[in-house]
């Protein structure tokens, strides 16, 4: 086979790495195609001889994308077109990231060997022999009858609605701020020394096991937005749903006056059009007047947090109504957000970057906090992040690359902090949530203080409310791919079409 001994080789090193998938039956029908010779009443045209090399590289191309744990080709083109196209400085830093050097390194020695070796040993029967490996490992590491268990959760999930009756006048009078952050993660936190940060020691619970489900954006709002009933299926964040469903609908109906800002312009990917939609909320407050605070990776516009948040709370406060409700995104941690006047910003570190763009985020935040506090007002505010951002990468993909929403990334810091008159706390007071949730717990959380006034003389005791939290079994999901925990273990559903257990270097 020439060269291609050193394509499948490398491919085979990379496979029991873990860094790339190996479809058997592919490869081999790929091996034999590269053996079989020209026709014989063709080999004296070159342009045969140079046809088939040019179909074996297009084919080989084609398999190296397969066999790796990348979105399918067309899903990629897609995602790449659904929007404004990344900054060239983006794709430049993209690449630096995506690239291993030891690894490189590892795979330059292995050409070497290939040329050295190529005149003395036969490399065909060889790769022929670590192919066949190929199918006796993977035995071991599939696993079946996981789709039964999928299809018990989301009956389960489709069968828990959480109720808020609908009463205006006997509520207590507080605000509900939603702040939904993009690229949080506990890992991102702890890849940067911050997952201890003070900022979270002022809030009253926090959620150390709240799982996101999905890593990216529009799904991720809607499920929020959709929290008083259990986890849908991806496919059905685009379909109506039940009317119980929506967070922001049963606030209406209770009283609230419901707002929606940001701190972009909604564009990219038709956000602020689809969570709008989906998620039954107001049309949104744009940014337009605040400072600009950085630029995205496709070089859009990010206003400053604390401007967008400040100039929201004048609208409410000059409003005159009992309550309100807003849910606010920001994209300041966006993968590729840069200040405007730094042009070499994809040549500094990655962690510092995100690291200085983390401190910047909770300090406004804090101070929007502050803000707050200064209205006299009763608020509970609900921080949280809509996934992480893969700040460190696993060997199944590199820094930034999310379309698995493995649960390092899904995993985020889900905060609830009570602002209001006479609520000084001592931080040892913050009460961690550690048991399995996701967003139906934020739902419940809402109906209990609105039932039991927790700024009222007799609030419901934190251990009570704990308790009476419900949990979530962890299940993450995008479009193409399924994470499933099952006992203490995580299986992967992706363009294998069979699920596989992901291994330990996966999940670091």
């Amino acid at each position: 086979m020439g060269v291609w001994s050193f394509y499948f080789l490398a491919k085979l090193y990379l496979y029991f790495r873990g860094y790339i998938r190996f479809d058997f039956i592919l490869n081999l029908l790929f091996m034999i195609f590269l053996i079989a010779p020209v026709p014989a009443r063709l080999r004296s045209y070159r342009a045969a001889t140079v046809a088939k090399h040019f179909i074996g590289v297009v084919l080989g191309l084609l398999l190296l994308w397969h066999d790796s744990w990348l979105p399918p080709l067309w899903d990629a083109i897609a995602f790449v077109s659904q929007g404004g196209m990344p900054e060239k400085e983006y794709v430049y830093r993209f690449i630096l990231g995506f690239f291993n050097l030891r690894e490189v390194a590892v795979l330059m020695a292995i050409l070497a060997v290939c040329v050295l070796i190529r005149n003395r040993i036969r490399l065909t029967p060889v790769v022929m022999l670590l192919i066949l490996i190929v199918p006796v490992r993977e035995f071991g590491h599939s696993k079946g009858g996981m789709d039964g268990g999928l299809d018990g959760f989301y009956r389960s999930e489709a069968s828990r609605v959480v109720r808020m009756e609908n009463t205006k006048t006997t509520d207590p009078d507080f605000d509900i701020v939603i702040l939904h952050v993009c690229s949080l993660s506990w890992d991102d936190l702890k890849g940067v020394g911050l997952e201890k940060d003070p900022f979270f020691k002022q809030f009253d619970y926090v959620f150390t096991a709240f799982n996101s489900v999905t890593s990216y954006s529009n799904p991720s709002a809607i499920r929020l937005l959709r929290a008083d009933c259990g986890q849908p299926r991806h496919g059905a964040l685009y379909n109506d749903a039940p009317k119980d469903c929506f967070l922001f609908d049963a606030l209406r109906q209770r009283g609230y006056q419901t707002y929606f800002t940001l701190n972009h312009d909604g564009a990219y990917g038709d956000f602020a059009k689809q969570v709008k939609a989906q998620g039954h909320l107001d049309p949104p407050i744009l940014p337009a007047a605040a400072p600009i605070q950085a630029y995205d990776f496709d070089g859009s516009t990010i206003y400053d947090d604390y401007a967008v948040l400040e100039n929201w709370w004048k609208i409410r406060q000059t409003s005159g109504l009992k309550k309100a409700a807003v849910y606010y995104n920001t994209i300041s941690l966006h993968d590729g957000a840069h200040r405007a006047d730094d042009k070499e910003w994809w040549k500094h570190d990655r962690t510092k970057q995100y690291h200085e763009f983390v401190q910047k985020l909770l300090g406004n935040t804090t101070r929007f906090f502050d803000l707050m506090a200064s209205s006299g007002r009763n608020i509970v505010v609900l921080f949280v992040p809509e996934h992480g951002m893969a700040l460190r990468g696993t060997n199944l993909q590199a820094p930034g690359l999310r379309d698995i929403p493995l649960p390092q990334i899904t995993t985020i810091p889900v905060a609830v902090k009570l602002i209001g008159p006479g609520r000084p706390r001592d931080p040892a007071d913050r009460k961690d949530v550690s048991k399995p949730t996701s967003y139906l717990a934020l739902s419940t959380l809402i109906k209990s203080f609105q039932e039991r006034n927790p700024f009222g003389s007799a609030p419901m005791a934190s251990k009570d409310l704990i308790e009476d939290l419900p949990e979530t079994d962890f299940v993450s999901e995008n479009e193409s791919v399924r994470i499933m925990k099952k006992g203490s273990e995580y299986f992967l559903y992706g363009k294998g079409k069979k699920w596989i257990a992901l291994p330990a270097n996966a999940l670091m």
